[in-house]
């Protein structure tokens, strides 16, 4: 499987604080099936594309994190996961809350399967160090 997967977070800049775009019981923003079998995975372009307009934001609003891949056992096969974060100062609530979204911390991840449970760790390390 070549699916992508992105995952969305607000980074304070002026406290550090992380937050993460939750939607239900995933933290996937938005997903992008690949029918190609070449083994090749496509650019994640799109996917911070699809997540802006799912959530009534200009593209600029979200910047992909070039650095992070992680991979992600899924139903069929793995899933490459890649980052995206919000480039406002504040994060945009309305937004979010406007498809059943909320933002969440760290510790407040609950409820989700273990599998994306270990890759917002990696975000999480990734992003803070």
């Amino acid at each position: 499987m070549n699916d992508l997967a992105l995952v969305l977070i607000h980074k304070q800049s002026t406290s550090a604080r992380l937050r993460f775009a939750r939607f239900g019981s995933t933290m996937v923003a938005a997903r992008l099936d690949n029918p190609a079998a070449d083994g090749v995975v496509p650019h994640p372009a799109p996917l911070a594309a699809a997540a802006a307009e799912r959530l009534g934001l200009p593209a600029s609003a979200l910047r992909l994190d070039p650095e992070f891949e992680a991979e992600m056992l899924a139903p069929g096969g793995t899933l490459s996961v890649r980052l995206a974060e919000f480039t406002a100062i504040d994060p945009p609530f309305e937004a979010v809350a406007a498809v059943d979204g909320r933002f969440v911390s760290i510790t407040e991840i609950g409820g989700i399967p273990a599998t994306e449970r270990d890759v917002l760790r990696l975000v999480y390390e990734h992003v803070i160090g």
